[in-house]
């Protein structure tokens, strides 16, 4: 985890930011690219999603899930 959270800091995705209140911990928060590859979700979600209802989107999610079950179970 501490690899994937330190190669995500030096591409600029994450940074740590000190707990004030207990020094021993950290904070993690987007940083510049993390907060501009948002920008870049939400936009694909406005423009692609907005149309379809929550429940189609459920239905998609509920299908997906059970893909995924069965390709887990086939690979093992």
């Amino acid at each position: 985890m501490s690899q994937v959270l330190s190669k995500l800091e030096v591409q600029h995705f994450i940074k740590r930011e000190s707990n004030p209140n207990n020094h021993r911990e950290f904070f993690i928060v987007l940083a510049e690219e993390g907060l501009a590859y948002q920008a870049l979700i939400e936009e694909f979600v406005e423009k692609h999603y907005t149309d379809i209802d929550l429940e189609s989107l459920r239905n998609v999610l509920q299908t997906m899930k059970k893909v995924n079950a069965s390709i887990s179970k086939f690979l093992k």
